[in-house]
């Protein structure tokens, strides 16, 4: 299935189950899509192969999951020349991955995946005092359920100390043996990251920009695999913040894409350039560098991208 198609598949599938969704078309970026339904918010890469997902990429995504309260998610066909399967879950550089099935199920269906993927086969997770209670109430001891299911006693004390995952074989034997659903559901649409925040700016103008608005008292954290260059934040504001020498066809490109995403994750956007008149691409002010000399502190920043942008809706409507 070519990437185009899957795409539509997977922004199908969101947009079915109640999700505003905003599309990007943005090389080698770490999200193609972000949705938004009420309380859950996603930046998702979409992808034939999982394993093209790069380490860079990964990080990227954590840390705008972190600084949106959101969660990463990746959807994909194949690892190596095996699909994936429906129902289990697998996992890149630390984010969850699934196929489109398993979203449909997941959003549609409401049905949690229980399994996931490691080296060596399919596992689960239980919930190890139910587990124990289950093996009291039908009379077995540590060692005679051990010998049931065909593990040690020590991988049984483990599974019930929830310090270790169970082969899916052995759940199966498990559930059956009890009656009793034991694996955890993983909630794959409410996953948390952690993420390495401190990342060096790559470019002098880079340095330069972000020097003038830590003065101004925001933290700025380096985004290398997006349309925008960084995320500007101060309070609960966050800008996503372009950077670029001067404006070109792929500088107006990269505003609209981050317009569209802004609008989803209910964020402003700003482009500053080494060169340019100022002006506005949808709802992003394009503005060059020396205006930041003007700007005193970053609530007067924020005032300015609202002044610019209620300046284009004037002239829209007048």
């Amino acid at each position: 299935m070519e990437k185009e198609r899957l795409l539509r598949i997977v922004e199908t599938i969101f947009k079915g189950t109640g999700f505003k969704v905003a599309r990007m078309e943005f090389k080698g970026s770490c999200f193609d899509l972000v949705a938004s339904r009420l309380f859950l918010l996603l930046f998702v890469k979409v992808l034939q192969n999982i394993d093209s997902f790069t380490e860079e990429q990964a990080e990227d995504l954590k840390r705008l999951a972190k600084l949106f309260g959101a969660s990463p998610l990746i959807v994909g066909l194949k690892s190596k020349n095996e699909e994936l399967e429906e129902g289990v879950v697998y996992e890149r550089h630390g984010i969850y991955a699934l196929n489109p099935q398993t979203l449909y199920d997941i959003l549609v269906e409401n049905e949690l995946p229980a399994i996931f993927a490691e080296r060596g086969g399919f596992y689960v997770r239980v919930n190890g005092e139910y587990l124990r209670e289950l093996r009291e109430r039908h009379g077995y001891s540590v060692g005679e359920l051990a010998e049931l299911l065909g593990v040690s006693r020590k991988s049984l004390q483990n599974y019930e100390k929830g310090e270790q995952a169970m082969s899916l074989e052995v759940a199966l034997r498990l559930e059956e043996l009890f009656d009793a659903p034991v694996a955890k559901p993983i909630d794959v649409l409410n996953a948390r990251v952690e993420a390495k925040m401190e990342v060096e700016p790559e470019t002098d103008l880079e340095r330069e920009v972000f020097k003038r608005l830590e003065e101004f008292g925001m933290g700025v954290i380096k985004i290398k695999k997006a349309p925008f260059d960084a995320i500007s934040k101060e309070g609960g504001v966050k800008i996503l913040t372009g950077i670029s020498e001067r404006k070109t066809l792929s500088t107006v490109k990269r505003a609209q894409i981050v317009d569209e995403v802004s609008k989803i994750i209910q964020s402003d956007g700003l482009f500053i350039l080494e060169r340019t008149k100022t002006e506005v691409v949808g709802e992003i002010p394009l503005i060059p560098k020396e205006k930041l000399n003007e700007i005193r502190d970053a609530d007067e920043l924020i005032e300015m991208i609202e002044e610019l942008k209620n300046e284009i809706k004037r002239k829209i409507f007048s």
